[in-house]
């Protein structure tokens, strides 16, 4: 394997902020793009650890894009491909440096190209102690077009390529660039967003737009940047020279995947490819109108044999030749769980095995395995190989049957142990209802010590509520409104009493499980003081507020209804002030007809009594007429 590459020996005009500048300039970022970098590279400078595992920057940035930039997951498509440790990458607009920072530890060398200078460094700075790894400035077209790379990674730059035209010649050149410089069985790794996915279809804003609709549209206000249903690329793959290729579908997107899905999935399992993915799927850009529900809409696209089209994002794998496949044919799907400590952070990959599909898991991390064994208290043991269960998860049966609801809740609760060691995830979301009406379990990952077997009940049916409540619209859950209530409802059906007393204990245990397990704070302490706030918060959550909000056409009702109130309301008072109005102009007239008489009394009284009877007179005219005050 060459220690260099075509890119490496053009001498680059010069060096700034670490990167290889391909051309004079390299930069024209915002300064918004320059305020961001500057973040980042003062969190990598007070890092100990800039791994692509790195715990450190787990913790929490002060808004989205610095934590987008920084997580680990933006790594998980590359880390489900079986990447050849000599291999030689380019990296087409490597951003931040994430995907960066682990080719660079899983490869031999890694050429990184990124167009904006303020990113380059970021990834210069996060790659700084490998030596196998190279950040340049440019573009793909200043890249000599010469056979030199095994694998060429374009991750969420696709879009961009032709500055947001519809015309696919840019793209065409882009994808016919990328064939040449890749050696003879090489694979170019294509990640790009699905205008079409069923979160586009739920009414997510699009990404590059920040407008909902738009890509299904065909960006018909005009966009910087595009992206392109399945067919279209896989066109343009065949015109820019690639023989073969194979499309894995990403959730929640292409970006931070957790689910990877093959073609193959689709037609063996509706059961995984309906229920592997997590929804709703998170807005990066902003919150989106609630119309259909993403999770329901996916069901039904499956059902309907269409889902691999509807996918929230695609990738890849296109080859340049024969050569290796990067996806194990026998792998149907690949499963990450990242969002906890890395040494409890898990891989899953659903495999074909003699017709049957079954379920292997290994860390995610396998640098950082076993660390977790010094939580005492805390047994992670998930099975390295299980079964695929056939049946229908019994979430969904408790809402497609909700007259069983109470029975095969109380044949879950009999489940239940009562041990030191309570088997936290043995909970109605992990059973399985198979075709003979039996309850089995899957996905067995956790045991608590000292998890009493109540607060175990508590916590199924806590959960339970909370996945109803995503799974399904909040009128089917009637008449429970909240969290709370619906848990109370659940409780009641299984005959366990739910009282404060039980609820303390429930949190207590579950707020010092998740600080062990969770990220979301820097400490354990305060990992279990903000996740009992939580829990408690949730208790008290509307139904409608944990799937992201009441659907539009419930907010159009209430808005429709609030209108005509206003309306009502407006003709009531216009009615009532058009009475006053008819009231005073009454009054008035009475008053102007006794002024009237009023002064031909006077006149009269002038003309025949004297002036100090007249006057009396007079006033006592205008005493009746309300002109005048009796004294």
């Amino acid at each position: 394997m060459p220690a260099t590459t075509p890119l490496r020996t053009l001498r680059p005009e010069s060096r700034e902020r670490g990167c290889l500048l391909l051309s004079p300039t390299g930069d024209g970022a915002s300064e918004a793009e320059e305020a961001l970098g500057r973040r980042l590279l003062d969190i990598l400078a007070g890092a100990g650890d800039v791994s692509s595992s790195s715990p450190e920057l787990l913790v929490p940035a002060d808004d989205r894009p610095v934590a987008e930039a920084l997580s680990p997951a933006r790594a998980n498509g590359l880390r489900t491909l079986e990447l050849p440790p000599d291999a030689t990458v380019l990296e087409v607009g490597c951003g931040h440096g994430a995907l960066t920072r682990y080719l660079g530890e899983r490869c031999a060398v890694v050429d990184a190209l990124e167009p904006l200078l303020p990113r380059a460094e970021v990834a210069r700075a996060r790659t700084g102690d490998l030596p196998s790894v190279e950040v340049f400035v440019g573009n793909l077209d200043q890249v000599p077009a010469r056979p030199a790379y095994d694998v060429v990674v374009v991750m969420d730059a696709f879009e961009s390529v032709g500055g947001g035209s519809a015309d696919r010649e840019p793209y065409v050149a882009f994808l016919r660039h990328c064939r040449t410089v890749l050696e003879d069985g090489g694979a170019l790794v294509l990640g790009w967003s699905n205008p079409v996915g069923v979160k586009y279809l739920a009414g997510a804003p699009d990404e590059r737009t920040l407008r909902p609709f738009d890509s299904l549209e065909g960006y018909a206000l005009g966009a910087r940047a595009r992206t392109f249903p399945r067919r279209t690329v896989e066109g343009m793959l065949v015109e820019a020279g690639f023989a073969r290729h194979e499309v894995l579908g990403a959730f929640p997107d292409v970006v931070m995947p957790r689910v990877l899905m093959s073609d193959a999935l689709f037609g063996e399992s509706d059961q995984l490819a309906t229920g592997l993915p997590r929804f709703p799927s998170p807005d990066r850009s902003g919150p989106r109108l609630q119309l259909a529900d993403e999770g329901l809409a996916w069901a039904t696209l499956v059902a309907a044999g269409v889902g691999r089209e509807f996918v929230n994002g695609f990738l890849v794998l296109a080859s340049a030749g024969e050569g290796p496949s990067l996806w194990p044919r026998d792998r149907r799907a690949a499963l990450l769980v990242a969002d906890r400590q890395p040494e409890f952070a898990v891989r899953g990959e659903v495999c074909e095995e003699g017709g049957t599909l079954r379920i292997r898991r290994a860390p995610l991390y396998p640098e950082r395995a076993g660390a977790g064994t010094q939580h005492a208290g805390v047994r992670h043991t998930p099975a390295e190989v299980e079964p695929i269960a056939a049946g229908r998860e019994l979430l969904q049966v408790l809402l497609e049957e909700p007259q069983r609801r109470p029975e095969l809740l109380r044949r879950w609760a009999a489940m239940v142990p009562d041990g030191d060691w309570a088997p936290v995830d043995l909970l109605p979301h992990n059973l399985i209802l198979s075709d003979d009406d039996e309850l089995l379990p899957f996905d067995q990952e956790w045991s608590i010590e000292g998890y009493d077997r109540d607060s175990v009940l508590l916590r199924g049916l806590f959960l339970t509520a909370v996945q109803l409540a995503f799974r399904t619209r909040p009128e089917r859950l009637r008449p429970s409104t909240t969290v709370g209530e619906l848990v109370g409802v659940l409780a009641t059906e299984i005959g366990l009493g739910t009282d404060e007393e039980l609820i303390a204990r429930f949190c207590a245990h579950e707020s010092a499980f998740q600080a062990v397990v969770n990220t979301t704070h820097p400490t354990e302490s305060e990992r279990r003081e903000h996740s009992t706030a939580d829990l408690r918060a949730l208790f008290e959550r509307p139904l409608a507020i944990v799937r992201g909000g009441d659907r539009f056409d419930v907010q159009w009702d209430r808005a429709r209804r609030d209108i005509d109130g206003l309306y009502a309301a407006f003709r009531e008072s216009a009615e009532s002030h058009q009475e006053a109005v008819a009231a005073l102009r009454a009054a008035a007239d009475e008053t102007e007809r006794a002024l009237a008489e009023s002064r031909e009394e006077a006149a009269a009284l002038r003309a025949r009594r004297p002036a100090a009877v007249a006057r009396r007179l007079v006033k006592a005219a205008l005493v009746r007429a309300r002109l005048l005050r009796r004294a």
